[in-house]
């Protein structure tokens, strides 16, 4: 089955401890591909279903590949090792989802589906992967000794100190 088409049951795949993996061209993710410098490459999934610490229906996604982003500094092509794996609770509805008390944890609660797609999900994944501001360790731009020759601008203000002075000059010799 093609990912474009792949649609899980992830509840299914939970109770059945199932896994699915394959690869998926970035050029086949339009919203991630648009936040790219290029969208070569393709990223490596891996899904498998599982019960949480409270034996609900979940899923550890794992996520790597090669994703090539513009420095912000330089605006050069940078190369980004994307390597994400998350694990997800999967909830029977929006209203239980939002019963949930907001707590700082290692898993993120989601509503799961009979029909859940596999690729917008992938998809939603990289993109929260993405730095929010891409940019080199060592950016050549923030060491770069360009020539800068500023333009010199007179001081505004220099005509106005000029008729103090003379007026001063004026006041001293009377």
């Amino acid at each position: 089955m093609s990912l474009h088409s792949q649609t899980i049951d992830s509840f299914e795949l939970a109770r059945a401890s199932r896994q699915i993996d394959g690869w998926v061209n970035v050029a086949d993710l339009l919203r991630l591909s648009s936040l790219l410098a290029d969208s070569s490459g393709a990223l490596h999934y891996r899904v498998t279903g599982v019960a949480d610490v409270e034996g609900e229906p979940g899923a550890q996604l794992q996520l790597t590949g090669l994703l090539r982003l513009t420095c912000q500094r330089c605006n050069e092509p940078l190369e980004f090792q994307l390597d994400r794996a998350v694990l997800f609770r999967f909830m029977a509805s929006e209203e239980a989802l939002n019963a949930l008390p907001i707590e700082e944890d290692e898993i993120d609660a989601v509503v799961g589906s009979r029909m859940m797609n596999v690729r917008d999900w992938i998809e939603d994944e990289a993109m929260l992967s993405l730095p929010l501001v891409a940019r080199h360790d060592e950016c050549l731009a923030a060491h770069s000794t360009q020539d800068f020759d500023p333009v010199k601008v007179a001081n505004p203000f220099a005509a106005l100190s000029a008729m103090r002075d003379a007026r001063n000059d004026d006041k001293s010799k009377t």
